[in-house]
């Protein structure tokens, strides 16, 4: 009867398809580069207990990153960083897949200690 009831258990799980969801930076923050560029957008991420920590390049101060920490205690807002370029909080993706998945919320745990995104936007300027 275990063995029933464990092999039931394994079947409804991976048949409604149970996947983690993960906390994560957003793509891109608030400072424009230009017009026709768009804004800066992330090139790596950082995690440590439970705050993540977003880097994006800045357009003010070129050669440099603007973070961005968000955290699980904050309900996932902003807490340290440009407010007028931060996103007011972080978001959520149910894929939790890489390269922007730093917080799994199945694990309750970061996914690894940093990340690294690139892409459009997302060099030192």
């Amino acid at each position: 009867m275990i063995l029933f009831v464990l092999a039931v258990s394994l079947f409804l799980a991976f048949s409604t398809g149970v996947s983690a969801t993960c906390e994560v930076c957003p793509n891109c923050d608030h400072e424009q580069i230009s017009v026709s560029q768009g804004d800066a957008c992330l090139n790596f991420w950082t995690c440590s207990g439970d705050t993540i920590t977003c880097s994006y390049p800045s357009v003010a101060n070129p050669g440099t990153w603007n973070n961005c920490s968000y955290s699980e205690l904050a309900d996932w807002a902003l807490t340290a960083g440009p407010s007028a370029i931060c996103y007011a909080s972080s978001g959520a993706d149910p894929k939790c897949e890489p390269p922007n998945n730093p917080y799994d919320f199945g694990t309750s745990a970061c996914t690894a200690s940093y990340g690294y995104v690139g892409g459009v936007n997302s060099g030192l300027l």
